[in-house]
């Protein structure tokens, strides 16, 4: 089995490569049960429910145009957009997805910093229902 090591990692949103910017990545995918046990049964019965993903990234925080503050920033409360992880520069993940957190932290001891969330909501177009693509 071959380890693939982070410092490959591409990330983009938006068509915004924020490799730059970026120090942490993190797809989750998930699929949440449902109970499903009736009055009569002795043990409890859950069944899968729809899975969904989201995305958490962090990094150094930059306002400068293109950057990850005017990308990230400008689409809260927008339209779902394309995503792309490649976790080791290759095989990865990719749809698009709606920006559901920004957080900008501004610490005295430290450089500036900001971290996002993203909620996948579509596959090969927003709203479409369809999973994430991996390839």
């Amino acid at each position: 089995m071959a380890r693939v090591h982070g410092k490959d990692t591409d990330f983009s949103f938006d068509s915004v490569a924020m490799e730059g910017w970026v120090d942490s990545v993190t797809l989750n995918c998930s699929a949440p049960e449902a109970d499903i046990t009736a009055f009569g049964d002795a043990w409890q019965n859950s069944l899968v429910g729809k899975p969904t993903a989201t995305l958490e990234i962090s990094g150094a925080w930059d306002a400068a145009e293109g950057g990850p503050d005017e990308t990230i920033f400008g689409e809260l409360g927008l339209e779902a957009e394309e995503w792309d992880f490649e976790p080791g520069g290759g095989t990865g993940y990719d749809g698009f997805a709606i920006v559901t957190n920004y957080s900008i932290t501004a610490s005295v001891s430290d450089a500036v910093k900001f971290s996002a969330s993203f909620k996948h909501n579509g596959g090969s177009a927003a709203n479409d229902g369809a999973a994430p693509t991996r390839g």
